[in-house]
């Protein structure tokens, strides 16, 4: 007891002064597994990643488009407003805009002053209601999911076209293509409009 303070000596492994011979032993057992552990390269395992990743998929997948079929509307094409509320079935889009005819948003023929490019008709005849390069791509369409549907039941063919027209487009144009769709074997029809803003 110095000055009313109380002191006690503890001997603690610490503080124990080793003896050369302990001292080139080398590091106690524990340090010795921590280091040999440090030293492996342990291999990745992927399999949580993957069942991450698997997740990801499937919700992209599920959530990547609600509608069955997606329709892009040409600058030039104008669409009418309807107040159906009728829900789009996956089809072959068909565009009638100003200037041109589209089959999967890929061109077709051309559409001069109102009028069927005479170029894309049979025979290059200006007053034939058979639009030959329309059914061409028609046709192609029909033969694809006529292959579709022989190796998959659900989606069989069922001759449906949606069509986009431009709400300015002449009653004429509108009769060829429609016309020349059902020469290839597109005979139902569903118009794609746009919903009343109201």
């Amino acid at each position: 007891m110095i000055d009313g303070e109380f002191y006690m000596e503890s001997t603690n492994e610490k503080n124990v002064i080793k003896s050369e011979s302990e001292e080139l032993k080398g590091p106690p057992q524990r340090k010795q597994r921590k280091k040999r552990l440090e030293e492996h390269d342990y291999p990745l395992n992927i399999t949580a990643m993957m069942d991450m990743m698997t997740i990801i998929l499937v919700y992209l997948l599920k959530n990547y488009s609600t509608d069955p079929t997606s329709i892009t509307p040409q600058n030039d094409l104008s669409m009418p407003f309807s107040t159906t509320r009728l829900k789009i079935e996956a089809a072959v889009p068909l565009a009638i805009s100003k200037n041109s005819i589209l089959v999967n948003d890929k061109e077709v023929c051309k559409i001069i002053n109102g009028k069927v490019d005479p170029n894309c008709k049979e025979g290059k005849n200006e007053e034939q209601y058979f639009i030959q390069t329309l059914y061409n791509a028609l046709d192609a369409e029909r033969q694809k999911q006529e292959e579709i549907a022989a190796y998959n039941p659900t989606q069989q063919f069922k001759g449906l076209v949606l069509v986009m027209g431009d709400k300015d487009t002449p009653f004429r144009v509108i009769s060829e293509v429609l016309y020349t769709a059902g020469q290839a074997q597109f005979g139902n029809f569903k118009f794609i409009v746009l919903k009343n803003p109201d």
